[in-house]
């Protein structure tokens, strides 16, 4: 069982020496892209948060082994492609020891029937296959329960997020335990993963730690 940190943005800069020296952590899931059109240059609001490439470069350096996750707000295929398309770009070249997974959370996509909504994380969930790297789903218990069709999702490793203090019984990967974690070198509250399978030799024996192509 692995100590997981997942971080974007919302923490700014972080001093990934004091995050390693702690011996808190085991692994990093860095936020990838997203849609915010306040941050975008691009007519669909697509962008890649800027800590990235920072956090990236830096996790490599003190040798944290990194995966990454991506917000979704699709509701068609075309939009699912087009988060894809960046996550792929954005990927291109670097290694991964951890999944790729897609965080299906958002309020926005309530509207959308449980079937129609799981079919385009099943499709993004799939195209991350196809590109080369583990794909994972990121959601929160109560969300899984009433808005997803969680068995047809099944062929696909979960995060679950669920902040009661007991381990969910909905089979899972990783646990999100909390969001209020402390860790040396990064300001205010952070989420916190469980993580309950070696996903770094997993991924290397798989031959899934890159983008094909």
């Amino acid at each position: 069982m692995k100590n997981i940190l997942d971080v974007s943005r919302y923490q700014g800069i972080i001093d990934w020496d004091a995050v390693k020296s702690s011996g808190l952590v085991n692994g990093v899931m860095l936020k990838t892209v997203s849609t915010n059109r306040s941050l975008s240059s691009r007519p669909d609001g697509l962008y890649i948060d800027p800590t990235f490439e920072r956090n990236y470069a830096e996790c490599q350096r003190v040798g944290l082994p990194v995966g990454v996750y991506y917000y979704t707000y699709a509701r068609t295929p075309e939009q699912v492609d087009a988060e894809l398309s960046l996550l792929r770009q954005t990927l291109a070249g670097k290694t991964l020891g951890l999944p790729a997974a897609v965080d299906v959370e958002d309020n926005k996509l309530k509207p959308l029937a449980a079937k129609e909504l799981t079919a385009l994380v099943a499709r993004a969930a799939g195209a991350i296959e196809a590109i080369g790297l583990y794909a994972m789903v990121y959601t929160y218990t109560s969300y899984a329960n009433t808005e997803l069709d969680m068995d047809a999702l099944s062929a696909y490793d979960l995060w679950l997020a669920d902040y009661r203090g007991k381990r969910p019984t909905r089979k899972h990967g990783m646990w999100q335990y909390t969001s209020k974690g402390s860790v040396p070198g990064i300001s205010g509250g952070v989420d916190l993963s469980w993580a309950y399978r070696d996903y770094p030799s997993l991924l290397q024996w798989a031959g899934l730690t890159q983008v094909r192509g």
